[in-house]
C-alpha cells in the first residue's frame, strides 16, 4: 500500500484567473435563489477557492483546468505567511455571514465552506507539514499531473513540465529555509521519496513523451531537468547530513490536536474513549465473523492454513489485468441487477498496469479525472504488476496479493460501487462549494462500507472465499481505527501498534509494520471503518423513516450525488436532523 497522507477535506476543485465569464470559469459565483446572503457566501466561496489554487498550483492540474500548468507552487516562508492571512481573512468573513438567513441547503454549504476554511488554517498554523516534514518539498506529484492525461498536445505538456522543473532549485531551497527539527522517519521516509522522483524523471517522463520530435523541447527538458536533479540530490544529501542527525521532532498530534482534525476534516466531535469503544466493538464484530466465515470454507482448517491457501490462490501474471477486467464487469452487472446501485454512465473504468513510477509504493487505485476535466475524461483502476527485474520469489510473493479471494473487494473498493461510481456520481454536486470540498470519511468509508455490504447483498454468496477476504481487508481498517488514535493520543509505542495488526488483522511482520509506521504520516486513517460505521448508521435510519418506500439504489445514488459530505451534513439533508453519527 502506498505511504500517502489522506486528503481530508482536502479541496479539490481548479483555479481560473479572476474576471472570467460563468461559462469560462466554474469556480464563478453561482446561487439557485435570489437571497442576497447566499449571494455573499457564493461569492466568499469562489474567492476563496481561487485563491487557495493561486497557492497551490499542482493541485489545479490534477483537478482539471489547467491556467496555472507552468507554475510550481511557492513554499518560501513569505509566501506561506500571506496564505495563512488570506485564509484567516477569508474566514473572517465567512463569521460575518448570517446563517440563520440561508435556506436549508446554502446552509449546509455555509457549514462545510467554514469548517473546510478552518481546517486549512489550522494544516498550516498547527500541523504546519512545511515546517516539519521535509517531503512537503517533493515536486513530483506535480509533474505526474503534467503526464497522466493526454488533456492537451504532447508539446505543449512537455513544455509545462519543462517550465515547473525550472522552479525545482527554488522549491528546494525554501525547504531548507524552512524544514526544523522533522521527526527522523520523516526525514528518512522524505528522503527515499525524492530519490523515486529522480528515477521518475529519468525513466518515466521520456517515454510518456515518445510522440514528441521536436528536439529543441527536448533540449530544454533535459536542461531544466539537470538543474532540478541537482538540485534535489542537494536537497537529498542535506536530509542525510544535516538534518537527519539531528532530527528528534515527535510525529504525535496529542489529544488536541488530533480532535481538532477531526473537528474539521470529518466533522466528527464524539470523544476519543467513545470512538475507541466504538471501533473496538467493530473489530469484535469483524472478527467472530472471520472466524465464523473461516469454518464454512473449511471447518477442519486452522485459520494460518486458510490464509496460505488464500495466498496461493492467485491469477499468474500475464492472466492478473484480463482476470480483473472480466471481474469488474461481473461486479458491475451485479451492482445494477441486484439493485445495489445504478451505475450513471456506460463507460467503463478501465483496467490498467500500476505506472511503473508508481508501482513500487501501490497495490491497486483508482486515478480519475479532476472534476473539471474535458479533454481526458477516462478513469484507470491501476492494478501493480511485479517488476521484469524481480526473481521468482518475489514475484510469488506479490502476486499473492491478489489472492482470488481478496480481488472482489479490492475491485469493489476501487472502481464498482467504490470509488468509480462515487466519481461518476459526485458530478451531480449541487454547489460549488460541494463540488469542491471532499470528506475522506465518506470517500473512504463508502468504499469499504460497499466492500462488505455487495457481500451482504449477496455477491458471490456461494463462495464464502470471497467473504473471508473481503473481512481480510476489513481487520486491517478497523485496526488502523485503534492505532490511529492510539498511537497519536494514548501514548502507544509502534511495536505495540505492529502486534495490534499481527494479533488481531492476522499481518506478517512486514506488512504490520508499515500499516503501523503509516500512522505517523496518516493520523487519521481511522476514517475507512468510521466512515463505514457511518453510512451504515445513517442508511438503517433512513430505511426506520422511510418504511415501505425505502429504495436502497436510490438511497445510494443520493448520497453519493452530493459530493462527498460529512455523514453528519448528510444527515441534515435526508433527515432533517443532526443526530449522532455512530
Amino acid at each position: 500500500m502506498s505511504r500517502f497522507r489522506a486528503l481530508p477535506c482536502t479541496l479539490l476543485a481548479l483555479i481560473l484567473s479572476t474576471g472570467l465569464s460563468q461559462a469560462a470559469d466554474p469556480l464563478a459565483p453561482v446561487t439557485r435563489t435570489g437571497n442576497p446572503t447566499e449571494k455573499r457566501l457564493s461569492a466568499l466561496a469562489s474567492r476563496y477557492f481561487h485563491g487557495y489554487y493561486a497557492f497551490a498550483p499542482g493541485w489545479a492540474t490534477t483537478s482539471g483546468l489547467h491556467q496555472y500548468d507552468s507554475l510550481l507552487t511557492d513554499l518560501s516562508r513569505p509566501a506561506i505567511d500571506r496564505e495563512i492571512e488570506r485564509t484567516r481573512r477569508v474566514l473572517d468573513e465567512t463569521r460575518k455571514i448570517d446563517a440563520s438567513k440561508l435556506s436549508d441547503s446554502a446552509r449546509v454549504d455555509y457549514d462545510l465552506f467554514a469548517r473546510g476554511v478552518e481546517g486549512h488554517l489550522f494544516d498550516l498554523t498547527e500541523i504546519r507539514g512545511w515546517e516539519n516534514d521535509p517531503s512537503t518539498y517533493n515536486y513530483g506529484h506535480t509533474i505526474f499531473a503534467l503526464i497522466a492525461r493526454n488533456y492537451a498536445p504532447p508539446e505543449q505538456r512537455l513544455r509545462m513540465v519543462t517550465a515547473r522543473l525550472r522552479q525545482v532549485p527554488r522549491l528546494l531551497a525554501s525547504g531548507k529555509e524552512n524544514v526544523k527539527n522533522p521527526p527522523e522517519m520523516f526525514a528518512r521516509f522524505g528522503a527515499e521519496d525524492l530519490g523515486g522522483t529522480i528515477e521518475f524523471l529519468d525513466k518515466e517522463v521520456p517515454p510518456a513523451f515518445s510522440s514528441v520530435k521536436d528536439p529543441a523541447l527536448w533540449k530544454s527538458y533535459e536542461e531544466a531537468k539537470a538543474a532540478a536533479v541537482a538540485a534535489t540530490r542537494q536537497y537529498i544529501d542535506w536530509i542525510q547530513k544535516d538534518l537527519m542527525p539531528t532530527a528528534h521532532g515527535s510525529y504525535v498530534l496529542g489529544e488536541e490536536r488530533y480532535r481538532k482534525k477531526l473537528h474539521y476534516d470529518e466533522m466528527v466531535d464524539l470523544s476519543l474513549d467513545s470512538l475507541l469503544e466504538v471501533g473496538g466493538q467493530e473489530l469484535k464484530r469483524l472478527e467472530a465473523r472471520y472466524a465464523e466465515t473461516a469454518k464454512k470454507i473449511d471447518p477442519n482448517a486452522t485459520q494460518e492454513e486458510l490464509l496460505q491457501r488464500m495466498r496461493a490462490d492467485h491469477p499468474t501474471k500475464a492472466e492478473l489485468i484480463p482476470y480483473t477486467k472480466g471481474l469488474l464487469e461481473e461486479i458491475r452487472s451485479y451492482c445494477i441487477s441486484s439493485r445495489f446501485i445504478d451505475v450513471p454512465s456506460e463507460v467503463r473504468c478501465e483496467v490498467r498496469p500500476t505506472p511503473s513510477f508508481a508501482a513500487e509504493r501501490s497495490f491497486a487505485s483508482l486515478d480519475a479525472p479532476g472534476p473539471y476535466e474535458k479533454m481526458a475524461s477516462e478513469a484507470y483502476y491501476n492494478i501493480s504488476l511485479p517488476n521484469a527485474a524481480w526473481d521468482s520469489a518475489r514475484v510469488e510473493q506479490h502476486l499473492q496479493g491478489y489472492s482470488r479471494w481478496m480481488l472482489p473487494s479490492t475491485s469493489i473498493h476501487e472502481a464498482y460501487p467504490g470509488h468509480y461510481v462515487h466519481f461518476l456520481y459526485a458530478k451531480r454536486a449541487p454547489s460549488l462549494v460541494r463540488q469542491n470540498l471532499y470528506c475522506g470519511s465518506f470517500a473512504e468509508g463508502w468504499a469499504l462500507y460497499c466492500e462488505e455490504q455487495l457481500i451482504d447483498h449477496g455477491f458471490h454468496k456461494d463462495d464464502p472465499r470471497a467473504e473471508f477476504g473481503m473481512l481480510r481487508w476489513s481487520l486491517v481498517r478497523a485496526c488502523r481505527f485503534q492505532v490511529g488514535i492510539r498511537v497519536h493520543t494514548k501514548g502507544m509505542p509502534m511495536e505495540d501498534a505492529i502486534a495490534l495488526f499481527m494479533t488481531h488483522a492476522h499481518m506478517e511482520r512486514g506488512n504490520a509494520e508499515r500499516e503501523a509506521y503509516r500512522a505517523a504520516f496518516d493520523p487519521t486513517y481511522l476514517v475507512y471503518t468510521l466512515g463505514s460505521l457511518q453510512i451504515r448508521k445513517l442508511r438503517d435510519d433512513v430505511a426506520k423513516a422511510e418504511g415501505d418506500q425505502f429504495d436502497l439504489a436510490r438511497f445510494h445514488a443520493r448520497i453519493l450525488s452530493q459530493g462527498a459530505l460529512p455523514v453528519v451534513l448528510l444527515r441534515r439533508i435526508m433527515l432533517h436532523d443532526s443526530g449522532p453519527t455512530l
